[in-house]
């Protein structure tokens, strides 16, 4: 219960900052728009985008309240966050004019434009993708639930409650992607010209309908939302989940490519690479000059298609110098892909076996030397040699009993020996705190620690006999 109310009170601390950030957003928003000058507007942005940060932060928060499950109401919380993404894409209106300076070409560019067209074009082009990223933000809100949703019915099982709110969640997100998609495909056929402007102006308000209400328990979708659009009948080229760039003509291009006997009969419209295309070259080449000289020769159609489009142009036309080049280069580069290894980080290595020469000078016990009085005899720092460099060997442990002997006691989180500086100040069952000497071994040498806790689990306590 006191949890429930600390937690209620950090929310309402939270949502009271939230109203203050907005108000304070809304006064400087007021006073940029009224500003006389450009010093004045420069100082008004430098302040509005500080407030954006600390809406950003609380809104931050505010998400991981609403992804938890402790928290039952989370309108409230919903409402805020709206209210500070509404202010987001407010802001980010006065970045856009922030960038574009009056004397720059863009700048210039603008004030040239008066085409009220184009300038709704472009509206409702920002409108789309606004709109797209508001659904993708919903759909990693609704996966980071359903994983949270799912470790928890992992370890309770039999949860009936949660279990429904996965299936929920699941039939959300599959809606969320199926408008991503569509509302994609519109924004391609926007910039294609293929769809009217005042035609996606009459979905807009279904839309937003949709991204604020599709959760509430009486909300009723519109199933022939974008009927009136004709989405069923556009170019593949233009459908959202088909690949950049593919169209109908490259499927044809492929097709006759097979056809050759060179090359091998694929169903995927993959294209070919550039070696597949040079042996096509060769093989219409070959066949061409191939045959009687009274045969008639087949006519060769070719076609002009950038290579950029992942496609050759059909015919025996030879690669360029250039075309070469790059081939060449692709296949080098293909070769030497970096492997997954490659960013891992290097590991600290630490010797086995002792070099001839030991470093610091170090007297190495010799062969015969397996009593416990010699190792006593030896120098601290030697003996911290043998227990690091002698790893695995009888010498390593009797290293180790000798400092045991010398109260050294083995860390064995930090992999390391400590020896108390003084008496402890704390001591309790779990861990004592205190100065402390230790020896860092990658620095070698030792180091003087205050105020360090040593928690006992983490001390090597076996009795070396």
């Amino acid at each position: 219960m006191a949890d429930k109310r600390k937690l209620q009170g950090e929310i309402d601390r939270c949502l009271k900052k939230v109203a203050e950030g907005v108000e304070q957003f809304e006064d400087i928003w007021q006073k940029l728009h009224n500003a006389a000058n450009a010093n004045q507007k420069e100082k008004y942005e430098a302040d509005l985008k500080k407030e954006i940060k600390k809406l950003q932060r609380l809104r931050d928060q505010i998400k991981t309240w609403v992804a938890s499950n402790e928290i039952k109401d989370k309108r409230q919380l919903v409402e805020n966050r709206k209210l500070i993404e509404t202010q987001m894409e407010r802001f980010k209106i006065v970045e856009r004019e922030t960038k574009t300076k009056a004397y720059s070409k863009e700048g210039l560019g603008l004030a040239q434009k008066v085409d009220p067209a184009q300038r709704e074009k472009e509206e409702v082009g920002t409108w789309l993708t606004n709109t797209i990223d508001m659904l993708n933000m919903q759909v990693d809100q609704f996966e980071s639930e359903v994983e949270s949703l799912s470790v928890q019915t992992r370890k309770k099982k039999g949860d009936k409650e949660k279990q429904d709110r996965i299936e929920e969640l699941k039939k959300f997100i599959e809606k969320h992607r199926y408008h991503i998609r569509m509302l994609e495909t519109i924004l391609r056929m926007l910039d294609n010209d293929s769809v009217q402007v005042d035609a996606i102006k009459k979905i807009k308000d279904d839309v937003e309908y949709y991204i604020d209400s599709s959760q509430d328990p009486d909300f009723e979708e519109n199933e022939f939302l974008y009927d009136d659009l004709d989405l069923d009948d556009i170019p593949q080229s233009l459908v959202a989940t088909s690949p950049p760039g593919h169209s109908h003509l490259e499927d044809e291009i492929f097709q006759n490519s097979s056809s050759t006997p060179t090359s091998t009969t694929s169903s995927s419209p993959i294209p070919p690479s550039p070696a597949t295309c040079t042996t096509v070259r060769k093989s219409v080449s070959t066949t061409a000059s191939s045959g009687p000289p009274s045969a008639p020769q087949p006519s060769l159609s070719e076609v002009s298609i950038l290579l950029s489009l992942g496609v050759c142009p059909l015919g025996p036309v030879p690669l360029s110098k250039d075309q070469l080049y790059q081939q060449a280069m692709q296949e080098a580069v293909w070769t030497h892909m970096p492997h997954p290894s490659d960013s891992e980080r290097i590991r600290q290595y630490l010797m086995r076996n002792p070099s001839p020469t030991p470093p610091f000078h170090h007297q190495v016990p010799p062969p015969h030397s397996d009593t416990v009085e010699f190792y006593q005899r030896l120098s601290t720092e030697t003996l911290f040699f043998i227990f690091y460099y002698l790893e695995g060997t009888k010498a390593q442990y009797l290293a180790a009993k000798a400092l045991k002997k010398q109260s050294w006691r083995f860390h064995t989180k930090y992999m390391m020996w400590f020896q108390r500086h003084e008496e402890p100040k704390t001591i309790t069952d779990e861990f004592e705190q205190g100065t402390y000497i230790y020896f860092d071994y990658e620095k070698w040498g030792q180091r003087k620690k205050e105020g360090f806790t040593f928690e006992y689990r983490y001390l090597e306590d076996r009795d070396l006999q």
